[in-house]
């Protein structure tokens, strides 16, 4: 892994290490955003009195804010990246400082269904910018890169929670308004940030003004079923990831604050294998990769929700779970960024966004009527743990290798040729770009 390591410093410029470190940022405020209702949903339940299973379902609407985003994200490929992810952040934030002063259930589902639109956007566009900018050789370690940072965002709200909120016995509301910071790092974009190379030479012909419908035609359509179907399957044991410390909390007895401390020393654990994952994908492949973590989450959910009781046991396969988890992320977010060619590239990503989001939505409708069913949480997250099973396999009987390979070797269009390598390069209008590959 050395040697590794040092090959792809040399791939990355500083101008790369600039555009990783400002959507990086962009990515800390997602990924804390995005886990507020994990490490609050037991005060958030009892402020707004619902149970469990009435909660799966009021969750399961916010999440579908994903389907709309499909369409607004296509808007990056015709008007261009910078635009719409700066629209994006400003959106999310809005909604989320929105969130905090929610009245009612309908209002705080309203806010967050908004707030799950302009996120996906967000990520959806970011990820589209890494792959484009970045050397093939080092894409997976890009990926990796916007993973972690989202990762470290979520162990943040965590630890917000437990170790200042909870204990001062503050409300869950002054979690979202510490999001609110996020407005700086638009104002860094607004001045810094540029259109991707390929977008550019992409904006040259008439590609970017084509139809939509485009998706839907060979060879885009099969890998867009596959994406989004894989998406769906994957994601089908989200709900069992964010009841994690509802679950310590009220069926393992633990405090709200050694819950939340449990689940971000245990992501905390798992962060390294953020960085590895993304990087190991570039020398031996995304599809092994990814399905071997796949299975690494079933078996940490299977151990944590059936057989760990003890503090320890709860902190190890939740670990264990994350390791799973994280592994797969990069690898598998990044397939959605290199199955397509520019002029389609975050059309597609939404897509794949989409249908994880499809997928996380999904596993709170049917987990709520499991619960009611089957009688108790372990057992529904068992029967949704097939998902990420059969989500493993389609990846390897069907998906194309993409680690190491150049965006058009992939998507088998005209040969990019990168333009010279000048940093900050203006752009009319757009302030200033970041060196191609």
């Amino acid at each position: 892994m050395g040697r590794r390591t040092i090959t792809t410093r040399r791939l990355l410029t500083s101008e790369h290490w600039r555009l990783l470190t400002l959507l990086g940022v962009a990515s800390f405020f997602e990924g804390y955003d995005f886990n507020i209702i994990t490490v609050a949903l037991k005060p958030i339940r009892q402020t707004f009195g619902v149970d469990q299973a009435a909660a799966s379902e009021w969750i399961a609407l916010v999440y579908l804010g994903a389907v709309p985003a499909v369409l607004a994200a296509r808007r990056a490929d015709r008007h261009g990246r910078r635009r719409i992810l700066l629209w994006a952040i400003v959106g999310y934030t809005a909604m989320t400082g929105a969130t905090a002063l929610s009245p009612d259930l309908g209002s705080f589902v309203a806010f967050q269904f908004l707030a799950r639109f302009f996120l996906v956007v967000q990520t959806a566009i970011i990820w589209t910018i890494i792959a484009e900018e970045l050397p093939a050789g080092a894409r997976g370690f890009g990926f990796g890169w916007l993973a972690m940072l989202s990762a470290l965002g979520t162990g943040w709200s965590a630890i917000l929670n437990g170790a200042v909120l909870s204990p001062l016995h503050a409300s869950w509301r002054f979690l979202y308004v510490a999001a609110l910071p996020v407005l700086f790092v638009v104002l860094r974009l607004q001045r810094s940030l540029g259109e991707t190379a390929r977008y550019r030479a992409a904006s040259h012909t008439h590609a970017v003004k084509g139809r939509w419908t485009r998706i839907l035609s060979p060879p885009h359509l099969r890998r867009l079923a596959l994406l989004c179907s894989v998406g769906v399957l994957a994601n089908l044991v989200t709900q069992a990831t964010v009841y994690v410390v509802d679950f310590m909390e009220t069926q393992r007895h633990l405090s709200s604050s050694a819950s939340s401390l449990t689940l971000v020393a245990s992501g905390a654990l798992a962060i390294p294998v953020l960085l590895l994952a993304g990087s190991l994908s570039d020398r031996i492949g995304r599809k092994p990769v990814l399905c071997t973590f796949l299975v690494v989450v079933v078996l940490g959910l299977y151990l944590f929700f059936h057989l760990a009781r003890t503090h320890v046991e709860l902190f190890l396969s939740l670990a264990l779970v994350y390791v799973g988890v994280f592994g797969s992320w990069p690898t598998g977010s990044g397939f959605g960024t290199e199955l397509f060619p520019t002029e389609l590239r975050a059309f597609g990503n939404s897509f794949a966004n989409g249908a994880r989001y499809v997928g996380q939505s999904a596993s709170f409708f049917i987990a709520g009527a499991l619960i009611g069913g089957v009688g108790n949480l372990p057992k529904a997250v068992f029967v949704l743990s097939a998902g990420p099973l059969l989500a493993a396999v389609l990846i390897a009987a069907f998906y194309p290798e993409t680690g190491g390979r150049e965006l058009e070797d992939i998507t088998t269009v005209v040969p990019f040729v990168p333009e010279p390598a000048v940093a900050d390069t203006a752009v009319p209008g757009l302030g200033t770009s970041v060196g191609p590959d």
